[in-house]
């Protein structure tokens, strides 16, 4: 806002009414309630009295706390700063106010670096503000009153304030420094800001837009470069050198009124800017022109071309404009947050898709209605400012998933619906970006409506977390870019293959412990063991849940036979138990454990057992597990013997021969 042609419009605009409370009201047929709209949902109003009871607000950003996650809302009063939480943007709670370092003022200006908020105003000896703002997360009894963490004071007064995020730079701009054109702040270590330089050969900076130069000239790639809003110029400034700032160039065009603000496009190939005098004269409301958005191509720094400008319908001042993947949202006074298609930018071209009018009584050009807005929250809310009423959370619906989360277990397909409801850069293909070895389907879009997408094959991309786009690609190579979280499991666990102790074995009865294990599967979290003495499970002498792959019994068993089993557990829930081993607690010594030449087969048996290695003349005894001979044969040679065992009971019994032991098995 150009403060010498607003203080006698803010001093009349101070009598006009507050507005009432709204809460979450879905645009539809063009109205939220009170409020014109197109494509962008009312969540939440909070009025003035509610944050601070300051007379205005001004400019608005927001931050994500990276310990808890939580949106966070920072609200420019004209007596200091407002922090909200609108992590639940329906019900947004107000956590308390900064106050302002010096006198209260009309103008406030506010960016992030870091965990940390930087504050400047045109308050004299206000100076530059630091916020931590990670003490958020901490509010327990709000509202309370919040103290700075730290402040500079190389500069009193201030309009704005830009921060490059790579480089740890804050521009500050409008100060009674360096001719009120760039102030440069190091910022990099936030509780001790220091001067870096200036620049001030162009004169008075309204804003600016800073960046570690990522864009298409190779001549000033990795170099920090600023966008200096310049009241009748738009100039491009190398701050590489901090000490010896050089513009590189200046741009205008004709009927210029008040170069004010403007931000670079998706592809940083073009800046597009408000001007905030070229709507008409302020005296008159005869014929004015359209708010007009001014456009750049900058893909060569050292010659920029003016494209032109948009002109909507609307005759409202232009204020901060923003630009969020391919969608430009701008803040308007009187016509609140318009949102525009900027994907044919490239031929001058941009195209209104939403809007959400914050103040319905008219399009005047007037300086009331919203300061400012911010796209950027990822949870895709947008925070707009209404100077005097307080500030809006508002949910624009251009592009909306029927479900953008899945949290899936050995599922290998999904479908969901993407709703257009904007006249976009139609046609429209379908795409996934961001998870590989999976298929897409989906009939390309011709006109605003839903189209269902089948994603198969989600298997072979293995189980993870995967944090994909839907894409939806114009035939020109531009893109609009939808946020898809698809976190896979492979399914249920597979019934583990048990190891020891082996089927149908032989323990001790003076062991003092048993090691049972499986193998390992890398799909299971953890793992069910237990112990019976019954093959049906009926009687469980022994049920531990464990994350290992084995399990370590430390008390003895009495003799007998005894059935042991495990089943695995994942998110995605328990899978089949394993199958069944059985194994016998009974008196074994040293000549059991011996070698021996004899053999047993088969071992489980049915009906007839096979013996191989006897000795002549030699006497074969059965017992059961309890010691109790139940059969006893005689043989003369020892090749070929067979016993018949079929009036044996099912278990395992011992078959003892000159001081040999075969333990086996009868079925």
């Amino acid at each position: 806002m150009n403060k010498l042609y607003k203080l006698n419009v803010v001093i009349a605009f101070l009598l006009f009414c507050t507005q009432p409370s709204f809460s979450q009201t879905p645009c539809t047929d063009g109205m939220a309630g009170i409020y014109p709209c197109d494509n962008v949902d009312l969540l939440a109003f909070v009025p003035l009295e509610d944050i601070g009871g300051g007379d205005n607000t001004n400019d608005i950003w927001g931050w994500v706390s990276p310990n808890t996650g939580k949106e966070y809302a920072i609200v420019g009063c004209n007596n200091g700063t407002a922090f909200v939480d609108v992590s639940n943007p329906v019900q947004p709670v107000y956590l308390g106010l900064l106050p302002t370092h010096s006198a209260n003022s009309l103008w406030r200006d506010m960016e992030t670096y870091n965990n940390y908020c930087f504050i400047v105003s045109e308050a004299s000896f206000h100076g530059l503000q630091v916020f931590d703002m990670l003490q958020l997360d901490n509010v327990t009894n709000p509202p309370v009153d919040f103290d700075e963490s730290a402040h500079y004071d190389d500069f009193g007064h201030c309009h704005t304030l830009s921060i490059d995020p790579v480089s740890g730079f804050c521009y500050c701009n409008g100060t009674g420094t360096y001719e009120g054109g760039l102030h440069i702040v190091d910022i990099s270590d936030p509780l001790n800001p220091t001067l870096a330089g200036g620049f001030g050969l162009d004169g008075y900076t309204h804003d600016c837009f800073s960046w570690t130069y990522d864009g298409p000239d190779p001549d000033y790639a990795g170099k920090q470069i600023v966008f200096a809003c310049n009241e009748d110029e738009l100039t491009i400034v190398d701050v590489t050198d901090k000490t010896d700032c050089q513009a590189i160039e200046s741009y205008s065009y004709a009927d210029v009124g008040y170069i004010h603000q403007g931000w670079i496009s998706k592809d940083k190939s073009y800046f597009m800017l408000d001007d905030e005098l070229d709507e008409g004269d302020l005296s008159e409301q005869g014929n004015p022109t359209g708010t007009r958005t001014h456009l750049f191509d900058v893909h060569d720094l050292d010659n920029a071309e003016y494209l032109g400008f948009y002109e909507s319908d609307n005759p409202s001042i232009d204020h901060n404009l923003y630009v969020e993947d391919q969608f430009v949202y701008e803040s308007n006074y009187r016509s609140g947050v318009r949102v525009l298609d900027a994907v044919h930018v490239s031929d001058g071209t941009l195209n209104e898709v939403g809007y959400f009018d914050l103040y319905p009584a008219n399009d005047f050009i007037q300086y009331s209605g919203t300061w400012s807005n911010y796209p950027y929250l990822p949870s895709g809310i947008n925070l707009a400012t209404d100077m005097y009423g307080g500030f809006f959370i508002l949910q624009p619906s251009l592009i909306n998933l029927s479900q953008s989360t899945f949290d899936l277990c050995g599922v290998n397909e999904i479908i969901l619906e993407v709703e257009v409801n904007a006249e976009l850069a139609f046609p429209l293909t379908i795409a996934l970006e961001g998870i590989s070895n999976v298929s897409l389907s989906a009939a390309p879009m011709t006109e605003p409506g839903t189209v269902t997408v089948t994603i198969s094959d989600l298997l072979d991309a293995g189980p993870g977390t995967y944090y994909a786009t839907i894409a939806l690609q114009t035939n020109f190579g531009e893109q609009y870019e939808v946020p898809l979280t698809i976190t896979l499991s492979a399914g249920t666990p597979v019934a583990p293959a048990l190891l020891a102790v082996p089927d149908n074995s032989f323990i001790s009865n003076s062991a003092e412990s048993v090691l049972f294990d499986w193998v390992a599967d890398p799909n299971t979290t953890s793992y069910t063991f237990e112990l019976a003495t019954d093959e049906a499970f009926s009687d469980i002498i022994e049920t531990q849940n464990t994350s290992l792959n084995s399990y370590l019994l430390t008390f003895n068993l009495p003799d007998g036979t005894y059935y042991w089993r495990v089943k695995g557990m994942n998110e995605c829930g328990t899978g089949q138990w394993s199958a069944v081993y059985q194994f016998a607690v009974t008196f074994v010594n040293v000549i059991e454990l011996g070698a021996s030449n004899l053999q047993v087969f088969p071992n489980p048996a049915s009906e007839t057992l096979y013996i191989n290695g006897l000795n002549d003349d030699s006497i074969i005894t059965i017992s059961d597990m309890s010691g109790r001979e139940v059969k006893r044969f005689g043989f003369n040679h020892a090749e070929n013997v067979q016993l018949n065992i079929s009036e044996l009971s099912s278990g395992s019994y011992l078959l003892r021969t000159a001081g040999t032991v075969v333990r086996f098995v009868k079925k």
